[in-house]
């Protein structure tokens, strides 16, 4: 499963060139990257099951969508990711 954006990855847009770079270290940072994004995943899932009998599905999106937009842009990452908040939806 791959949800990448064509052209996309913090880590290289981050780091120092990678012309010196082993396929092999390419590979152990895109491994590191996606096992980044499991735990991620998996920490989400867990919080949210925690908490989903206490709150409303929608306020569980308003909290994270506000979250989402505290986020300061790091770099490598594009603009155009963080100029534009989320917007929260209607509760109802």
């Amino acid at each position: 499963m791959t949800n990448e954006l064509p052209g996309y990855d913090a880590w290289k847009l981050a780091s120092p060139p990678h012309d010196d770079i082993t396929p092999e270290q390419e590979r152990a940072l895109e491994d590191e990257y996606h096992e980044a994004e499991d735990n991620l995943r998996e920490a989400v899932a867990a919080t949210l099951a925690d908490e989903r009998g206490k709150l409303y599905l929608a306020t569980i999106r308003k909290i994270v969508i506000e979250e989402l937009n505290k986020m300061e842009r790091q770099a490598g990452e594009p603009e155009w990711q963080t100029r534009t908040p989320v917007p929260v939806p209607g509760m109802g």
